[in-house]
């Protein structure tokens, strides 16, 4: 599915709320010409809601607090939502991995890491973690949002109390970066996935590596994995000797996604691959839900959404910029770009624009039920109220 895909200013919402001000917007087919308008403020309503006039075929439809729907012609109403709260002074720089659980969050710059509140943020209650080498890629809540888990390009996981910001363990054997985790129920045991081209399943309270679940060639990297528990899916039969250490994995199905555009389903007890695909692009960003359907991100723009064959069922293709993130949000495909945009969609042509990212990639978006947060190469933590779409 071809459609057009629509841009504005960065700081609209502060800008159009003064009576004259005008802000840029545009509209773009993936392969196509922009088409570029303003929208302007001429005057407000009695509640102070400003009244705004759009030009070269752009029309406001509604306004409110943090939002604003705009049509064109050539394309059907969107709504655009401004940040909800702006975390500016947590990282520094860039924010690589984000994780929020019930308001509490913790976020990823480099190779530090902090857990801190989005309910009442206060930088002295604010708990920092070292001990990476190099850029972490993935930082997880534990279930029970006292322990933290992370990886990156030292090819560490470590595990950390988010009370003390201590380093509880080290689980040290793969041979390149370690670029995403899944956690199995309450944590005993996680799952990694890494450059190396190996996903590995680990008891965590001894530190050790219990299987490889798919070895690779070491030049296929793992980009991203998802794990479930899918109702009425065949996960295999085991046909190895079971282990003390292993907890919790004979319901579970890992999704991992390559850079050599391969996307496949395992049986994580079986040890079986159950499907397999090859998309043609890198696949940066995935989702496996409980009922075993799938969401894509890839590095030439697809969201594409798949049965539990590896069967393409949808596919919006609006940019040509990569996917560097996903999740979801209701029936809603959230998706963060290279490009600065974050994009809510749905396969009946619904969608919706997180705004504010002047251009900066959103390395992570993630929601704890009720709100959307992004982590963006600009140091910016956002925070967005759906509700208001």
């Amino acid at each position: 599915m071809n459609e057009n895909f629509m841009y504005i200013q960065h700081d609209w919402d502060e800008c159009i709320r003064s009576a004259e001000n005008r802000v840029w917007i545009s509209v773009k087919p993936r392969n196509g010409p922009s088409i570029h308008g303003h929208l302007q403020c001429k005057s407000y309503k009695l509640n102070g809601i400003p009244i705004i006039q759009g030009t070269n075929g752009f029309e406001v439809e509604s306004v409110s607090s943090h939002a604003i729907q705009v049509k064109h012609s050539s394309c059907p109403s969107v709504t655009l939502l401004s940040p909800y709260r702006i975390f500016n002074d947590v990282h520094n720089s860039s924010v690589t991995s984000l994780d929020v659980i019930g308001g509490q969050c913790v976020s990823a710059s480099d190779s530090v890491l902090k857990s801190w509140s989005s309910l009442d943020h206060e930088k002295e209650k604010e708990v920092t973690m070292t001990g990476h080498y190099g850029d972490i890629y993935c930082c997880r809540w534990f279930p029970s949002v006292k322990v933290v888990l992370s990886c990156g390009a030292d090819l560490r996981i470590k595990i950390w109390s988010a009370d003390t910001g201590e380093c509880a363990g080290t689980l040290v054997g793969h041979t390149k970066a370690v670029t995403d985790l899944a956690i199995i129920d309450r944590g005993r045991n996680i799952i990694s996935v890494s450059k190396d081209g190996t996903s590995k399943l680990w008891h965590v309270g001894s530190g050790k590596v219990i299987d490889d679940l798919i070895k690779l060639n070491q030049t296929t990297y793992i980009n991203c994995c998802s794990i479930s528990s899918p109702k009425n899916l065949n996960l295999g039969e085991r046909d190895i000797p079971t282990s003390d250490t292993e907890i919790g994995t004979d319901d579970k199905c890992l999704l991992i996604g390559c850079e050599n555009g391969m996307l496949s389903l395992i049986g994580v007890y079986a040890r079986k691959i159950l499907a397999t695909n090859n998309l043609d692009s890198p696949v940066n960003a995935c989702h496996l839900n409980d009922d075993a359907q799938i969401y894509v991100g890839c590095n030439d723009g697809r969201v594409i959404w798949l049965d539990e064959q590896l069967v393409t069922k949808h596919c919006i293709f609006d940019t040509n910029s990569p996917v560097r993130s996903l999740c979801l949000f209701k029936e809603l495909v959230v998706c963060g770009h290279g490009d600065g945009s974050c994009v809510l969609r749905s396969v009946n042509g619904k969608k919706a624009y997180l705004t504010g990212t002047n251009a900066e990639p959103i390395f992570d978006v993630r929601t704890d039920t009720r709100f959307l947060y992004t982590a963006c190469r600009d140091g910016i933590i956002r925070k967005y109220l759906p509700e208001l779409l």
